[in-house]
Protein backbone atom coordinates (compact mmCIF):
# COMPACT_ATOMS: atom_id res chain seq x y z
CA UNK A 1 0.00 0.00 0.00
CA UNK A 2 1.31 2.89 -0.82
CA UNK A 3 1.57 6.05 1.54
CA UNK A 4 -1.24 8.06 -0.67
CA UNK A 5 -3.47 5.07 -0.23
CA UNK A 6 -2.49 4.93 3.34
CA UNK A 7 -3.49 8.86 3.52
CA UNK A 8 -6.96 8.25 2.06
CA UNK A 9 -7.80 5.41 3.95
CA UNK A 10 -7.07 7.58 7.19
CA UNK A 11 -9.16 10.78 5.34
CA UNK A 12 -12.29 8.21 4.38
CA UNK A 13 -12.14 7.17 8.23
CA UNK A 14 -12.13 10.34 9.40
CA UNK A 15 -14.57 11.83 7.47
CA UNK A 16 -16.94 8.71 8.14
CA UNK A 17 -16.15 9.73 11.94
CA UNK A 18 -17.38 13.50 11.44
CA UNK A 19 -20.06 12.56 9.29
CA UNK A 20 -23.12 13.10 11.46
CA UNK A 21 -21.44 14.67 14.56
CA UNK A 22 -20.24 18.17 15.87
CA UNK A 23 -16.88 17.39 15.69
CA UNK A 24 -14.56 20.37 13.98
CA UNK A 25 -11.19 19.08 13.66
CA UNK A 26 -9.66 15.36 13.99
CA UNK A 27 -5.96 14.58 13.04
CA UNK A 28 -4.28 11.51 13.34
CA UNK A 29 -0.75 10.35 12.89
CA UNK A 30 -0.03 6.24 11.94
CA UNK A 31 3.34 5.06 10.49
CA UNK A 32 4.58 8.67 9.74
CA UNK A 33 1.48 9.77 7.90
CA UNK A 34 -0.28 12.56 9.51
CA UNK A 35 -4.47 13.10 8.27
CA UNK A 36 -6.08 16.21 9.67
CA UNK A 37 -9.31 17.14 9.13
CA UNK A 38 -10.79 20.28 9.72
CA UNK A 39 -14.30 22.25 8.47
CA UNK A 40 -16.61 24.53 9.99
CA UNK A 41 -19.67 23.43 11.65
CA UNK A 42 -23.01 24.36 11.03
CA UNK A 43 -24.87 26.79 12.67
CA UNK A 44 -27.27 25.42 15.33
CA UNK A 45 -30.84 26.21 14.24
CA UNK A 46 -33.54 25.44 17.11
CA UNK A 47 -36.20 22.55 16.16
CA UNK A 48 -39.13 23.79 16.66
CA UNK A 49 -37.76 26.72 14.63
CA UNK A 50 -36.44 24.78 11.68
CA UNK A 51 -40.02 22.30 11.06
CA UNK A 52 -41.85 25.86 11.16
CA UNK A 53 -39.91 26.92 8.36
CA UNK A 54 -39.49 24.09 6.90
CA UNK A 55 -43.55 23.78 6.82
CA UNK A 56 -43.92 27.08 5.13
CA UNK A 57 -40.85 27.26 2.54
CA UNK A 58 -41.30 26.73 -0.68
CA UNK A 59 -40.72 22.94 -2.40
CA UNK A 60 -37.77 21.69 -1.21
CA UNK A 61 -34.59 22.13 -2.62
CA UNK A 62 -31.43 19.93 -2.02
CA UNK A 63 -27.72 21.08 -1.90
CA UNK A 64 -25.94 18.90 -3.58
CA UNK A 65 -22.08 18.92 -1.30
CA UNK A 66 -18.88 17.28 -2.66
CA UNK A 67 -17.77 14.41 0.50
CA UNK A 68 -13.91 14.85 -0.27
CA UNK A 69 -11.17 17.22 -1.65
CA UNK A 70 -10.01 16.64 -5.33
CA UNK A 71 -11.05 17.42 -8.96
CA UNK A 72 -14.66 17.92 -10.06
CA UNK A 73 -15.44 16.09 -13.48
CA UNK A 74 -19.35 16.33 -14.70
CA UNK A 75 -20.97 13.76 -16.67
CA UNK A 76 -22.23 16.32 -19.08
CA UNK A 77 -22.26 20.13 -19.05
CA UNK A 78 -25.31 20.77 -16.40
CA UNK A 79 -27.53 24.03 -16.92
CA UNK A 80 -30.26 25.01 -14.53
CA UNK A 81 -33.40 23.18 -15.47
CA UNK A 82 -32.51 19.89 -16.42
CA UNK A 83 -34.53 17.65 -14.91
CA UNK A 84 -32.40 14.73 -12.92
CA UNK A 85 -33.35 11.41 -11.30
CA UNK A 86 -32.84 10.24 -7.91
CA UNK A 87 -29.71 8.99 -7.77
CA UNK A 88 -28.92 9.56 -11.46
CA UNK A 89 -24.84 10.35 -11.62
CA UNK A 90 -23.89 14.29 -12.00
CA UNK A 91 -20.17 13.64 -12.03
CA UNK A 92 -17.12 12.66 -9.83
CA UNK A 93 -14.35 13.67 -7.63
CA UNK A 94 -10.77 12.60 -8.39
CA UNK A 95 -8.62 12.61 -5.17
CA UNK A 96 -5.07 10.46 -4.87
CA UNK A 97 -5.92 8.43 -7.92
CA UNK A 98 -9.79 7.77 -6.78
CA UNK A 99 -12.75 8.69 -7.77
CA UNK A 100 -16.34 9.17 -5.82
CA UNK A 101 -19.06 9.32 -7.37
CA UNK A 102 -21.80 12.60 -7.19
CA UNK A 103 -25.08 11.44 -7.37
CA UNK A 104 -28.81 13.29 -7.26
CA UNK A 105 -30.17 12.63 -4.00
CA UNK A 106 -33.75 13.46 -5.29
CA UNK A 107 -35.85 13.67 -8.23
CA UNK A 108 -36.04 17.35 -9.71
CA UNK A 109 -34.42 20.03 -11.46
CA UNK A 110 -31.09 21.27 -11.43
CA UNK A 111 -31.85 24.96 -9.82
CA UNK A 112 -28.27 26.20 -9.75
CA UNK A 113 -24.92 24.76 -11.04
CA UNK A 114 -22.32 25.93 -8.91
CA UNK A 115 -19.35 23.97 -10.20
CA UNK A 116 -17.92 23.20 -13.75
CA UNK A 117 -15.93 20.51 -14.96
CA UNK A 118 -12.29 20.24 -14.02
CA UNK A 119 -12.81 22.80 -10.65
CA UNK A 120 -10.89 21.86 -7.84
CA UNK A 121 -13.17 21.54 -4.95
CA UNK A 122 -13.10 21.42 -0.92
CA UNK A 123 -14.95 18.95 1.51
CA UNK A 124 -18.25 20.20 2.14
CA UNK A 125 -18.60 22.62 -0.78
CA UNK A 126 -21.75 22.92 -2.69
CA UNK A 127 -22.28 21.90 -6.07
CA UNK A 128 -25.26 21.79 -7.59
CA UNK A 129 -28.96 23.01 -5.67
CA UNK A 130 -31.53 20.37 -7.29
CA UNK A 131 -35.26 21.38 -6.97
CA UNK A 132 -38.12 19.04 -6.30
CA UNK A 133 -39.84 18.37 -9.10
Amino acid sequence: MTDGDRALDLLDNLLELARGSAIAEIEVEHDGTTVSLLRTPLPAVPAARAVAEEATSAPAAHTVQAPTVGIFSAVREWAVGDAVQRGAPLGAIQSLGHMAEISAPSEGVIAEVLVTGGSPVEYGQALFVIAAA
